[in-house]
């Protein structure tokens, strides 16, 4: 797995470097779309859930930003480098003051590769998670020290206009506490062509699910399952997502991988 993934990295850089044309800052969903249904994927937005009896809400605040995008001069191929971070937090919601759980930072240098149907990343990452001040002092559980960094690769193929693939996997460099180090993810995909409600805010519908199967987990499936809506914006590149979703599987939080959750969430993300 390391070598494959190092030989990708190196493919996309040898192809990148002899390319003629280059955008500087250009937008980062266009060369590789995000992936609708990754619990952990780099965005900004909310959702609010019921689990364990209590009301939830999970905060993304993140961005990934286009830093360059190459094309080559057969216009065959095209190249895309960001840099992407995000802030996760799970809050425990009761009214007057709120409980904060628990958070994981991400740090994320992906490179995207497109051909025609077919697009790629590998991804060199960081995250690291960490228990809330209002966490520990209601149950005096100080947590451990998760940190984690890696390579992945996500490859896609968009079957149509409306419908997408991908699969891919994931090798840790280093795995604190976990010495557990692979992971795989497989998904699809499938997304309505423009609706005729508004012109000047056309409106699509969409609905992805994601399987993710980690060895520190015991390779058990993870799955999260979202359908929604749309709504861009003609006049900037800009959208709105509203959804709803369901989960089941190990938690996305770092300091709570090993723990089983099963809940229904609704939530919005804002994309730019």
């Amino acid at each position: 797995m390391p070598c494959a993934l190092a030989a990708v990295l190196l493919t996309f850089a040898a192809n990148a470097a002899a390319a003629p044309v280059v955008d500087v800052f250009p937008r980062a969903d266009q060369v590789f779309q995000e992936l609708k249904a990754d619990p952990r994927a780099i965005r900004l937005g909310a959702s609010y859930y019921r689990l364990e009896g209590l009301d939830r809400s999970d905060i993304a605040l993140g961005h990934s930003w286009g830093m360059t995008r190459w094309r080559s001069s057969s216009d065959e191929w095209t190249w895309q480098w960001n840099i992407e971070a995000m802030a996760y937090s799970r809050f425990t919601l009761s009214g007057e003051l709120n409980s904060f759980e628990t958070v994981d930072f991400f740090g994320n240098l992906p490179l995207a590769a497109r051909r025609g149907k077919l697009s790629a990343r590998a991804m060199l990452f960081h995250e690291s998670s960490h228990l809330g001040d209002d966490y520990i002092r209601r149950t005096n559980d100080q947590g451990f020290r998760y940190s984690i960094d890696g390579l992945r690769l996500t490859l896609a193929h968009d079957l149509t206009g409306w419908a997408r693939v991908y699969g891919g996997g994931t090798y840790l460099l280093h795995s604190v506490p976990d010495p557990a180090r692979k992971a795989a993810q497989a998904g699809v995909e499938l997304t309505s062509g423009k609706l005729g409600w508004s012109k000047m805010y056309p409106l699509r519908l969409f609905a992805a699910q994601d399987l993710q199967y980690r060895e520190a987990t015991g390779y058990r499936t993870n799955s999260r399952t979202v359908v929604g809506a749309i709504i861009g914006f003609d006049s900037v590149p800009r959208s709105m997502r509203i959804y709803g979703g369901r989960y089941d599987g190990y938690s996305a939080f770092g300091q709570l991988y090993r723990r089983k959750e099963s809940f229904t969430d609704i939530g919005i993300s804002l994309h730019f």
